[in-house]
């Protein structure tokens, strides 16, 4: 089994936990990001879930859990930058911890007719976004 797989696996327990909050959910996805690109997209009636090794996995989550962590990183996001993002999606820049070099860039749609987030870590100025990563698999 790779590293790849165990965090995926480990985004299903996350995601899949009754006792834990949107709050700590979120938190614990911006700490998860600072080792994997994350992306995440909702199609049809479940959430793909994509690490920047390339493997991807459903996670189960209800649709309405998936948009409010969307609100959450919205109102994460603005909190730093007012007014960065809508909470229909956009781009924002949050910090990681007490480390200021360390950031989180989140990317974000959150309509009726599409949902997706993408989480890439960059440590400095100088990196470069993280290319896309298909959802979809090889085309």
């Amino acid at each position: 089994m790779n590293t790849t797989s165990v965090k995926l696996d480990d985004l299903r327990t996350l995601f899949a936990s009754t006792d834990i909050s949107v709050v700590e959910i979120v938190d614990a996805l911006l700490q998860r990001c600072r080792e994997h690109h994350l992306q995440f997209e909702w199609q049809g009636d479940r959430l793909r879930a994509c690490s920047g090794g390339g493997a991807r996995s459903d996670i189960p989550l209800r649709k309405s859990v998936f948009r409010a962590i969307l609100a959450r990183l919205a109102v994460l996001c603005n909190e730093r930058t007012p007014n960065a993002v809508s909470p229909y999606g956009g781009e924002g820049v949050l910090e990681i911890g007490d480390n200021s070099l360390a950031s989180v860039r989140v990317s974000f749609t959150n309509t009726s007719a599409e949902q997706k987030l993408e989480l890439s870590t960059e440590i400095g100025s100088a990196n470069a976004p993280h290319s896309p990563i298909n959802l979809n698999g090889p085309t």
